[in-house]
């Protein structure tokens, strides 16, 4: 096993930490906004000393470290840059990994059940295949007599600190005598923060304890991950193929609360509902009401939904034409803006506001803060600054330019940038800061990159506005006692949101009141139903993962949630990743749909009661437990224990689970009079039909599982997915082998009409219904007039009334719930047919007038 930390270095670590560590990081990233003229004086050791190899995370960034060290003085080789005194050379990620398991063992060769679990004594180290070529180049630099400190210029945190150790753990063997180990630690890459960093460079010591989470990371993962894709792959592939089925100690579990909410959505049985809207005239001026009532019985306050039809029409009836009293109370209210921002809300706004995923806004500030060095360092948990950083932030604010310039003049002419906690809290500060620009404004951004810059630059300079303020009101009308409830809100004044162009009212007014009566002159009562919970967008997974699938929609209590959440900021974008590309999740639109795969794995993980991989809380405590040996409050060996016993709890349960007893009779049983049983993941019948509980990634009822074992055949029916996503309709049918199949359109000469239901409007033949929709007879006969009507068309079902009104040449009824497939937006449309072929006609956009007359002026 890699070494572990002495008590004695961990102890010394931790203190200096404690005592050292917010001084130095927040002295050091005040300094960056200031210009240095001086060469930094760690890189330059003295003559006879030896030399100074500094070992950068990617190419770039050792060539950003050249160029501030004096790129004049350095001969550019092959694979590093070298001087009299120092060489820079880089990694590309991680050149290092730990061994596969056939690797480590013969036994492990073959993914068999019988060599579980897994347990190596020490974790050897590898190569990665593809950037072999640097590590050689890397080893024969770390090897050289004449190089006598080596310099970590990875990344600042966790991972960067894990691939530099890898690095000269494969290349030393754990032999460091003779070399001294130093860290460079960033914040921002522009030059004077890199020549603050060179000046204030760390002892390797101090990272002892950063290093002991990043391996407790990667070999945590390591056991859980190998040990259970290995397990489970061997259990699914017992029932015949090699089903390889990943697995990890955090996707796994980001995976669970993706299928538990998709469980939620399909056990959820909407329910009926209605709204009663009226309209009343006060003086002359008319406003809209919503009756609501705030009876406790209805567990409540303000519930304006009614389940009671009898119910909406004893209101419409008493309060038709009726005279009411009205009273109004206007109450003051403050919003403010939101912390700065670390990588996780970051990624969550970029979702919300342009859609982009957790990956393409992490690789959009690593740009920005790599390669423009416009923003500091992007993989960060923290919302604050230092509490010695007001200057610096007074500086940045004085560069910003272009159109947000004139609120950075507003904040520093009025002296609101001040010492807030909200703002500037060292205790709210690990190794990194909030995500803020650095001062550079940068040229030639892409159009993404230039929308999270600005949403930075936004979020930097409206956290120093006062809050935008509003007058609320809220209005009663009493019909008959009856309740109406009017609600206006007006922006009074915009505060911070004027920094986001909102320098007026946003919101809504309601006209000024003229006396304490007014009529009723209109009723309307709406119908609905209630609606399930939604599907996860990345925004709102990120959401949970970072709460440890708790709802949490506070930002503070969220905020103090997160040392427990899924993942780091540095790894979330990634697990996504990882979910899509093992196809358990696709992407529709911004929704995360779990495939049929995900459910099998978590329900089959549920039944062998493995909390490792199903529960979200547990994997947060993980987290929590390295974040605290990262502090010096936890150590290596305490956590690596828990986790061997976690291994080996999870492949016993694997070992000893067996399907079969789960099984069950079907609560539907018996149909057509033979019994049908049930298990976690399948229905199988006494004559041997098998029905898997999901099928292209649906979950058919138990109502539509009657329908197909008493008919042979059930549809067709929306919503199921193909391997790549896509969602498709189709009839499942119980084939002659009594296997499951779908039937999409029918060929000619296969098709099985049943009764005719009209004339075809293009040549008067007979229009049969088929299995999958309706074909004329001369389509049947393969004639060029021939055509065919589906039964659902985008993800609408077609009723045999309206397939009637096409074939009688008329236009339909307005059709709602019709969704695209390029944009997955839902729309309404009416329908008619032309020349066979139907085409959509769209309503005309509704002309909304201001319904409450005009906005109050400021």
């Amino acid at each position: 096993m890699a070494t572990t930390t002495k008590k004695a270095t961990a102890d010394k670590a931790t203190k200096d930490t404690a005592t050292k560590s917010a001084a130095t990081k927040t002295t050091a990233a005040k300094k960056t906004t200031t210009k240095s003229a001086k060469a930094p004086k760690a890189a330059t050791p003295a003559a006879g000393e030896g030399k100074t190899l500094i070992i950068a995370e990617k190419p770039s960034v050792a060539l950003d470290l050249v160029r501030v060290l004096g790129q004049k003085n350095f001969k550019n080789e092959k694979t590093h840059y070298e001087s009299d005194t120092t060489i820079v050379s880089h990694a590309i990620g991680h050149l290092v990994e730990i061994a596969d398991p056939k690797e480590i063992d013969e036994r492990y060769k073959k993914w068999e059940m019988s060599s579980l679990p897994m347990l190596p004594k020490e974790f050897p180290l590898v190569a990665t295949p593809a950037t072999r070529g640097q590590l050689s180049a890397l080893s024969k630099l770390i090897k050289r007599k004449d190089v006598t400190t080596i310099v970590n210029a990875c990344d600042a945190g966790r991972e960067g600190e894990l691939i530099f150790f890898y690095i000269l753990q494969y290349v030393l063997k754990g032999k460091f005598t003779g070399k001294t180990i130093k860290r460079l630690w960033m914040q921002s890459m522009t030059p004077a923060a890199i020549k603050e960093a060179f000046e204030n460079m760390r002892d390797g010591a101090e990272m002892e304890n950063l290093k002991a989470a990043a391996l407790c990371r990667s070999e945590a993962d390591w056991l859980i991950g190998m040990n259970g894709s290995r397990g489970l792959t061997a259990y699914n592939s017992s029932m015949g193929g090699f089903q390889v089925t990943p697995c990890g100690r955090v996707q796994t579990p980001t995976l669970a609360i993706i299928v538990n909410r998709e469980e939620e959505r399909l056990q959820f049985v909407p329910q009926k509902f209605w709204t009663v809207e009226a309209e009343f005239d006060n003086d002359g001026s008319h406003y809209q009401g919503k009756w609501f009532t705030t009876s406790k019985e209805d567990g409540k306050d303000k519930v304006k939904q009614i389940f009671d039809e009898k119910k909406v029409q004893e209101i419409l009836k008493k309060c038709k034409g009726k005279a009411g009293t009205v009273e109004e109370t206007s109450a003051p209210s403050l919003q403010k803006c939101g912390p700065l921002y670390d990588l996780t809300t970051l990624q969550r706004e970029a979702n919300n506001r342009f859609g982009f995923s957790a990956k393409t806004t992490l690789s959009i500030a690593q740009a920005l803060y790599e390669r423009h060095k416009a923003t500091t360092y992007p993989r960060t948990d923290s919302r604050c600054l230092p509490e010695d950083y007001v200057a610096p932030v007074k500086t940045t604010l004085g560069k910003i330019e272009g159109p947000l310039a004139k609120f950075a003049e507003t904040a520093l002419k009025n002296n609101w940038v001040v010492k807030t906690p909200k703002v500037f809290d060292n205790s709210k500060i690990s190794d990194h800061f909030a995500i803020i620009p650095t001062g550079v404004m940068p040229s030639g951004l892409t159009e993404a990159e230039q929308k999270i810059f600005t949403m930075i630059c936004q979020r930097f300079i409206a956290v120093f506005f006062p809050p935008a303020k509003y007058e609320n009101t809220t209005r009663v009308t009493t019909v008959e006692g009856e309740t109406f409830l009017t609600e206006g809100k007006v922006l009074v004044d915009p505060g911070f949101k004027a920094v986001y162009g909102k320098d007026s009212d946003d919101e809504s007014s309601i006209p000024a009141l003229k006396g304490k009566s007014a009529k009723t002159v209109a009723l309307e009562e709406k119908e609905d139903f209630t609606k399930p919970p939604a599907h996860y967008t990345e925004s709102t997974l990120l959401s949970m993962m970072e709460s440890a699938g708790k709802l949490v929609e506070d930002e503070e209590l969220r905020d103090a949630m997160k040392e427990r959440g899924l993942g780091t900021p540095a790894t979330r974008a990634a697990i996504i990743e990882k979910l899509v590309s093992d196809k358990y999740v696709v992407r529709d639109g911004k929704d995360m749909i779990p495939t049929a795969k995900a459910f099998d794995l978590i329900k089959v993980l549920k039944a062998m009661d493995i909390e490792a991989l199903t529960s979200p809380e547990l994997t947060g405590n993980w987290e929590y437990k390295m974040e605290q040996i990262e502090k010096g409050k936890e150590t290596r060996e305490k956590f690596m224990e828990g986790i061997v016993e976690m291994t080996k709890t999870m492949v016993k349960n694997i070992k000893g689970f067996k399907e079969e007893s789960t099984t069950g009779e079907a609560s539907f049983s018996p149909v057509n009079g033979k019994k049908v049983f049930e298990t976690v993941s399948r229905y199988t019948t006494e004559d041997g039909i098998v029905i898997r509980k999901m099928i292209g990634g649906k979950r058919l009822t138990p109502e539509e599982i009657t329908e197909l074992l008493t008919n042979r055949k059930i549809g067709p029916l929306t919503g199921f997915r193909s391997k790549r996503g896509a969602e498709f309709s189709a009839v499942v049918i119980i084939n002659d082998e009594n296997k499951i199949e779908f039937v999409f359109d029918e060929k000619p000469e296969e098709v099985e009409v049943g009764e005719i239901v009209g004339k075809s409007p293009v040549d008067g033949s007979n229009v049969y219904e088929t299995m999958t929709g309706y074909v004329s007879e001369s389509y049947l006969k393969k004639e060029p007039s021939g055509i065919t009507l589906p039964k659902i068309l985008l993800g609408k079902e077609l009723t045999l009334d309206i397939i009637k009104t096409l074939l009688a040449g008329e236009k339909t009824a307005l059709i709602k719930g019709f969704r695209s497939n390029k944009t997955h937006r839902n729309f309404d449309a009416y329908l008619k047919l032309e020349k066979g072929k139907i085409k959509f006609e769209f309503p005309p956009r509704e002309f909304k007038p201001r319904r409450f007359g005009k906005k109050k002026a400021e």
